[in-house]
């Protein structure tokens, strides 16, 4: 069968994947994680093209050209409600173009049966990309698709929760098919640079996170360094971990760890958190070829922290990044701000802190209500969200929360203000030129801080 994974044009540059869409918060754009991974699933059975029209800045009349010349009979696409406008009417063309469409995002996420009622261009939903079933319904079967919801052919609505086994096997991904063009990443250090998994979901209950909701399962580690390998053989040796905290085993990390500086020409980023970042894995992490380590920081408060089930409190996010420091480490802090609790003055004790963390990079996501979280049933219940409401974006510059005292336009006004403080500071901005160590690294990062703050001006 020919099928295609798509990422449909937008007219801004927006990031669709692992059920979290969003705009970029400056200019990067790295492989979208499910498409990725399902390459694996589908490449060996199936004619299997892909299609980044992020990626490829392509329009909605120039990416449709190219379907009818690819023709295929299965769309497998991305969706998001930042851009679900957009994605719905496109899409919606080529269902009626001939196109079988089956979906993937976070819009689809919550109540995917009632968004298969809804559309009915919509053949199919998948709500986990880390097992078997969208290549077993390809090929025919309607039983034990765990993770899709499928309109029958009486029209009736099926729906399966996701795979909840503990580990998961994936066949190789086809980053070739991806473009070899298009894809930034602020903290790689070289190009070309690839995005992989070696777990998926998360066990953690973050209460305002989507990854909170997919159920933990971790990857055979032959399958990581088996991927990792093809990629090194394509000379692509940069790598972008988007598991959601590396580590959570502590010995698996240790052996991939292991794996990779026994490779010796490998160098990455990935994510952990500060109650897991201690010497061994940060040191471990370090001599495996990682150069930057992100950490969720969140809030200054640690009532927040609790709150929201952080599992943390803000001393023990201060020793980890003394730690990653110690170790050599360049270090991001993600904050959210915005929570229904937010007012300025707690903006200003976030800012304070993250400029004593002395992090090389602040990533501020603002509070939306993402889909299936206990989050977004407590803002509903506030008044702050309607059930209704679709688009939303945590990068600030579309749809998000306005505080219990702070409107939409102060919060964002403030967002504003606390990216250019920290990142307008001369010392900081000497630091950060001394701490290049790669031509390709300063130029991204130069590319990078101006679209940033372009976007927070």
């Amino acid at each position: 069968m020919r099928v295609l994974l798509l990422n449909p044009p937008s007219e801004r540059v927006v990031i669709r994947d692992y059920f979290c869409s969003k705009t970029t918060k400056s200019n990067y754009l790295f492989q979208p994680i499910d498409l990725v991974v399902l390459s694996g699933w589908l490449a060996d059975e199936h004619e299997l093209s892909v299609l980044d029209c992020i990626a490829e800045a392509l329009s909605p009349t120039t990416a449709l050209a190219r379907i009818r010349e690819l023709d295929p009979q299965v769309v497998v696409a991305l969706v998001g409600s930042v851009s679900w406008k957009e994605d719905h009417t496109f899409l919606r063309a080529l269902a009626e173009d001939g196109r079988r469409i089956v979906g993937i995002g976070d819009v689809l996420h919550e109540a995917p049966a009632e968004r298969l009622a809804d559309e009915p261009w919509l053949e199919a939903i998948l709500d986990d990309f880390a097992c078997d079933s969208l290549p077993r319904y390809l090929a025919g079967e309607r039983t034990g698709l765990a993770g899709m919801s499928v309109r029958e052919p009486d029209g009736s609505i099926t729906t399966l929760p996701p795979d909840r086994t503990k580990r998961y096997r994936v066949p190789r991904p086809r980053h070739e098919l991806f473009p070899t063009r298009g894809y930034r990443f602020s903290f790689a250090r070289r190009a070309p640079f690839a995005t992989l998994l070696t777990d998926y979901g998360c066990p953690y209950p973050c209460s305002f996170c989507v990854i909170s909701t997919i159920p933990f399962r971790t990857r055979d580690v032959a399958d990581v360094l088996e991927e990792i390998d093809h990629l090194r053989g394509r000379g692509v040796c940069e790598l972008f971990f988007m598991d959601q905290t590396f580590g959570v085993r502590r010995e698996r990390a240790l052996e991939l760890c292991a794996a990779f500086a026994e490779r010796g020409d490998l160098s990455w980023t990935a994510y952990t958190r500060p109650d897991l970042a201690d010497d061994e894995l940060l040191g471990a992490m370090r001599a495996a070829g990682c150069h930057t380590v992100m950490m969720g920081v969140e809030s200054a408060d640690d009532s927040v922290l609790e709150e929201y089930e952080k599992g943390y409190r803000a001393s023990e996010v201060a020793a980890a990044f003394e730690r990653a420091r110690r170790n050599k480490l360049r270090t991001v802090g993600t904050f959210i701000i915005g929570l229904p609790e937010e007012t300025e003055s707690s903006l200003h004790a976030t800012l304070k802190l993250a400029i004593d963390l002395d992090m090389d990079f602040l990533s501020l996501n603002v509070a939306v209500p993402r889909f299936g979280t206990p989050f977004r049933t407590r803002a509903i219940e506030l008044g702050l969200a309607n059930s209704h409401e679709l688009v939303m974006d945590q990068g600030g510059e579309d749809a998000f929360l306005p505080t219990l005292t702070l409107d939409r336009v102060r919060m964002l006004e403030l967002k504003r203000s606390m990216v250019r403080k920290y990142y307008l500071r001369p010392g900081y901005l000497l630091r950060r030129l001394l701490a290049v160590r790669t031509w390709h690294e300063l130029k991204g990062q130069v590319r990078e801080g101006f679209a940033l703050l372009a976007k927070n001006s």
